[in-house]
């Protein structure tokens, strides 16, 4: 039961840095991405045409099917892989996600449909059979608990174009900048350690790639240490844009309603 509660505190707490440090995760459709870091060009645009540029590449990932990875470091304490797909116009995303915390691994599968979540957890919990899926009504949780944004924004980049501080070209298809993450619009957890960050929160480093076709593909932010949370870099990739996405809910027969102990994790 100890083991249990303490693998859920790690797949919140991994969620939650995920979601804080915005870390999206597509790549081009079918292309390879130009290589942020290469020569600059013979003359930049102004940093205002740059930051159009990225605002684009970014609202670009919430109009097609894709699919993501992404990869946290939260110092030396904790790892979370996240791969997955997203149809934004249906609102349906997928993902799996391993964490390793306190030499701990934990495995997770996430669906998401409109406001129905379903999630299947490694790790035996009271009452429950392991091989089904776990239901959890969405209009009653946080999506960003379970490491996953709004299926109409599975990077989770809506709220970073207000949160651009500071951008510039950084070779081909690159762009380096910083994010004000004051100006997100944020879970309560997540809100609680930026303001534990203090003004390093208003100017958080990120590094991005925009694909020949304008899509985002991808996106690494270092966030700053926050109270006793090490400092963490997660970079995400995207890709394989339009292609096709098959996303649907388990069989009714596979289904068990999640328990109150689980659902007060994610309220």
């Amino acid at each position: 039961m100890k083991t249990s509660r303490s693998l859920l505190l790690a797949l919140v707490l991994s969620g939650a840095l995920t979601v804080t440090a915005a870390c999206g995760d597509k790549k081009d459709n079918g292309g390879t991405a130009p290589a942020a870091g290469g020569s600059a060009s013979a003359a930049a645009s102004p940093q205002a045409d740059a930051r159009t540029e990225l605002i684009n590449a970014f609202n670009k990932l919430n109009t097609v099917t894709l699919a993501y990875t992404a990869n946290t470091e939260t110092g030396t304490v904790a790892t979370t892989k996240l791969n997955g797909s997203s149809d934004p116009v249906k609102k349906a995303a997928s993902g799996s996600m391993t964490i390793s915390a306190q030499g701990t691994q934990i495995t997770a599968d996430l669906v998401v449909v409109g406001t129905d979540v379903y999630l299947k957890l490694s790790v035996p919990l009271p009452g429950i059979d392991p091989k089904k899926w776990l239901y959890i009504d969405g209009a009653k949780t946080s999506l960003s608990k379970l490491g996953l944004g709004s299926p109409d924004d599975p990077a989770n980049v809506k709220g970073l174009a207000d949160a651009i501080a500071t951008v510039e070209r950084d070779g081909p298809g690159g762009y380096k900048g910083t994010f004000d993450m004051t100006k997100r619009n944020l879970p309560e957890a997540s809100t609680a350690m930026l303001q534990q960050m203090g003004d390093a929160a208003k100017s958080v480093p990120f590094e991005a790639t925009v694909g020949a076709d304008g899509y985002l593909t991808a996106l690494t932010v270092k966030m700053p240490a926050a109270g006793q949370v090490p400092a963490t870099t997660s970079t995400t990739t995207f890709s394989d844009f339009g292609k096709p996405v098959s996303i649907s809910k388990p069989a009714d027969a596979d289904v068990q309603p999640a328990p109150a102990a689980l659902l007060s994790q994610f309220a």
